[in-house]
């Protein structure tokens, strides 16, 4: 079984496409039709990964690719399959430009993840990478109010893959939580 930590996450599937089975899968902004470049998809279906072969891929527009998997073969099918997070292997992808550290592992991995600075608590959870002149910040949702936080490894003092969590050392006063 695959796990969720040895993937990543890519876009979403938004609808069904035609009778046959055919989907369009919504890519996250760094992720092009170039990065569906693999044998199979995964699908986050009932809190699971579930493999998907993907038999062909085209992009539809910039934002969207549209996609027929194997085990699709109708609107019905189609239908079973919305609005589920599309994965791909971690090793599968790569973002040109992207904050990448010597394990292969990328800040886009960690969308999601919720998380905690020393000194502060539980901060929120990181809903985006911000990518401002090569400077990659960590978009932290705290109740409704957005927290940039720089992709810096020194400001990292744990990952907890198995809790999706993320624990910062900040120098102090780069965050407020007022």
């Amino acid at each position: 079984m695959i796990e969720k930590h040895n993937c990543r996450q890519i876009g979403l599937i938004v609808k069904a496409h035609g009778i046959a089975g055919e989907i369009v899968i919504r890519l996250f902004n760094e992720f092009s039709v170039d990065d569906m470049d693999t044998e199979f998809l995964f699908l986050d279906l009932d809190g699971g990964l579930v493999p998907f072969y993907l038999e062909e891929a085209r992009q539809r527009n910039k934002t969207d690719v549209l996609a027929k998997l194997d085990q699709i073969k109708d609107e019905k099918s189609a239908a079973q399959v919305m609005d589920a997070p599309v994965y791909v292997k971690k090793m599968e992808t790569a973002v040109e430009g992207e904050v990448v550290d010597e394990q292969g592992s990328s800040a886009y991995q960690l969308i999601g993840y919720q998380c905690q600075a020393i000194g502060h608590g539980p901060i929120g959870e990181i809903v985006a990478i911000k990518e401002i002149s090569k400077n990659p910040l960590f978009e932290i949702d705290h109740e409704g109010k957005e927290i940039l936080i720089p992709i810096v490894e020194d400001f990292i003092a744990g990952i907890d893959d198995e809790k999706r969590t993320i624990l910062f050392e900040l120098p102090e006063g780069l965050i407020e939580l007022e």
